[in-house]
C-alpha cells in the first residue's frame, strides 16, 4: 500500500458485487484473512468493512479511507468513552486521539482487542508498563504487591476517568480503601495491630503504601515522616472515638507547627502565604503526615500536586498548544516559593529578573554544562540538561531595555514586563506564548503602539 496522505491510500482494485451492487467488500477477508482469524475479533468488521471503510474507484485507480479520523471513528460507536467538555482526568491515548495505540481495531488474541496483555511484570508484554515507565521501576523493587502479579486490571479501569480525586486519576475501578479491603480484611487481628488500633479501614492506604512496590517493608512509601517512622503515634494521635481519628492539637495545621517551629516564624513574618495553609486540611493539604513517594512527604509530583487546585493551569495543559516547559515538565517552584513569599503570587523575584535567571545572558553555557544546575543563588537546583535548548536572550537579569529590540524598554519599573507580552504558562498561537494568543505579534504591538 502507498500512502496519499491522511485521507487516502492507494489498494488495488477490488472486485465489484453482481449485478453492480457496489464493492464486494466479502472480497476482503480474501487477502486480510488476518483481520477476521484472530481469537477476539471486533464486531465492527463482522458488521462489514464499509462500517469503517470507504472505498473509491474510477477507472484503473482504487483507494481506501476511514470514514472518519482517529478517535471520531470509534467515538461513533464507543460514545461512552468519549471524553466530555471540561473533563480533565482523560487516559492519554483517548485524550490524543489514539485508541488504537492500545486496540487493534480488527482482531486480537486479547480480551477487548487490547494489543498485548496486562498480566506481565514485563514491559515488552504488558501494554500498560510499555507506557508507564515509572510504574515499572516500582514494580521492580524488592518488596512487591501480590495484585500486580493479577494484572494492572485488579486495580484500574482504562477509561475511567472519574470523580475528581484519586479515583479519577489513577482510573481505579473503586476508591480507597474500598479498593483495598476486596482483597485485605479490616477485622484481620494482624492488621489491627500493625496499625496501632487505628480505624484504618476508612482511611488512603496510599498514604503510607505504595501499591506497586517499594523498597521498604510493608510496601511503605519511600519518604517517611519521622515520628510515624519510629512509631511516635502518640505524638500527633489520640486513641480513636467512634471510628474516627483524633488528634492530639485537633487542628492539622496547629500540630504540624508545634514540631515545626520555623515554620511558624516563618507564616508569622510573611508578606504572602501560600493559600492552601489556611485551609481546613492546613499542612496535609499537600504534604502525607505519614509516608509519600516524594521528597518533604509531598503528596504527588512537584506539578501534578500544584495543578490538583489551580485548575486553570490544568485545563491549560490539554487545551493549550503551547507550554512552558519548566511549568508542566520541572516544577511550579522554579518560579514559585511554596510556602511564603516576600512578592505577590510568592515569586522568587520581580518579574523580568525571574525570567531572566534562565532566559537572560548572564551565564548561557551553564544549561549545557555537566552536573546541576542552581538558579536564585542556589534556592533551586535542576538536574542536568533538564533546561536544555531554551531560549536565551542578550540581555542580562537587571537591565532596563533589550527585547524584543535594543531600546525596547525591560525593566519591572517600566511600564511594561516580560509579563506584558508574555504568559508565563501557556498559549495558543505562538511558541512565544504571546498574550493575544496569536502567531503574529502585531496585534499584541498595536496594544501600545497604537
Amino acid at each position: 500500500m502507498v500512502s496519499l496522505g491522511q485521507d487516502r491510500v492507494e489498494h488495488p482494485a477490488i472486485r465489484q458485487s453482481e449485478g453492480g451492487g457496489g464493492t464486494d467488500y466479502a472480497a476482503c477477508a480474501e487477502c486480510h484473512t488476518e483481520k477476521t482469524s484472530a481469537p477476539v475479533v471486533h464486531p465492527a468488521v463482522e458488521l462489514g468493512c464499509d462500517t469503517c471503510h470507504q472505498v473509491f474507484q474510477e477507472n484503473d485507480e482504487t483507494e481506501i479511507a476511514l470514514t472518519a479520523e482517529g478517535n471520531e471513528l470509534c467515538f461513533t460507536c464507543h460514545g461512552d468513552k468519549q471524553p466530555q467538555p471540561g473533563q480533565l482526568l482523560v487516559h492519554a491515548p483517548v485524550r490524543s486521539g489514539r485508541c488504537t495505540a492500545c486496540h487493534d481495531p480488527h482482531g486480537s488474541s486479547t480480551e477487548h482487542l487490547l494489543r498485548r496483555g496486562v498480566e506481565s511484570r514485563e514491559a515488552a508484554e504488558n501494554l500498560c508498563l510499555g507506557c508507564h515507565a515509572e510504574i515499572k521501576a516500582q514494580i521492580d523493587k524488592p518488596v512487591g504487591h501480590g495484585a500486580v502479579d493479577l494484572g494492572c486490571a485488579t486495580c484500574h479501569a482504562t477509561h475511567k476517568s472519574e470523580p475528581d480525586g484519586a479515583e479519577g486519576v489513577f482510573h481505579l475501578t473503586q476508591a480507597e480503601p474500598e479498593l483495598c479491603l476486596t482483597c485485605h480484611d479490616a477485622g484481620d487481628s494482624s492488621l489491627q495491630t500493625a496499625h496501632a488500633g487505628q480505624p484504618f479501614a476508612a482511611a488512603s492506604c496510599t498514604e503510607c503504601h505504595n501499591p506497586h512496590g517499594s523498597g521498604q517493608a510493608k510496601l511503605m512509601n519511600n519518604f517517611v515522616h519521622s515520628p510515624f517512622a519510629d512509631k511516635q503515634c502518640d505524638l500527633c494521635h489520640e486513641e480513636p472515638r467512634e471510628a474516627q481519628v483524633v488528634l492530639v492539637e485537633g487542628a492539622r495545621r496547629e500540630l504540624c507547627l508545634t514540631c515545626h517551629s520555623d515554620m511558624g516564624e516563618r507564616l508569622e513574618q510573611a508578606k504572602f502565604t501560600h493559600a492552601a495553609l489556611g485551609g481546613e486540611s492546613g499542612c496535609v493539604a499537600c504534604h502525607s503526615p505519614h509516608a509519600a513517594t516524594y521528597p518533604h512527604q509531598v503528596r504527588r509530583g512537584p506539578v501534578n500536586l500544584c495543578l490538583g487546585c489551580h485548575k486553570t493551569l490544568a485545563a491549560a495543559r490539554f487545551e493549550k498548544a503551547y507550554l512552558h516547559r519548566p511549568v508542566f515538565e520541572q516544577s511550579c517552584l522554579i518560579c514559585h516559593e511554596e510556602h511564603t513569599g516576600a512578592r505577590a503570587e510568592r515569586l522568587r523575584a520581580e518579574v523580568s529578573n525571574l525570567c531572566l535567571e534562565c532566559h537572560g545572558s548572564q551565564n548561557p553555557a551553564r544549561f549545557q554544562q555537566p552536573g546541576s544546575v542552581k538558579l536564585f543563588g542556589g534556592a533551586v537546583e535542576l538536574a542536568a540538561g533538564a533546561l536544555t535548548g531554551m531560549r536565551m536572550l542578550a540581555v542580562r537579569a537587571g537591565a532596563t531595555r533589550g527585547h524584543p529590540f535594543p531600546s525596547h524598554p525591560l525593566a519591572n519599573d517600566n511600564p511594561g514586563t516580560c509579563v506584558t507580552c508574555h504568559n508565563p504558562h501557556a498559549a495558543n498561537g505562538s511558541p512565544k506564548l504571546l498574550v493575544t494568543e496569536t502567531a503574529s505579534s502585531t496585534p499584541l504591538c498595536v496594544r501600545c503602539h497604537k
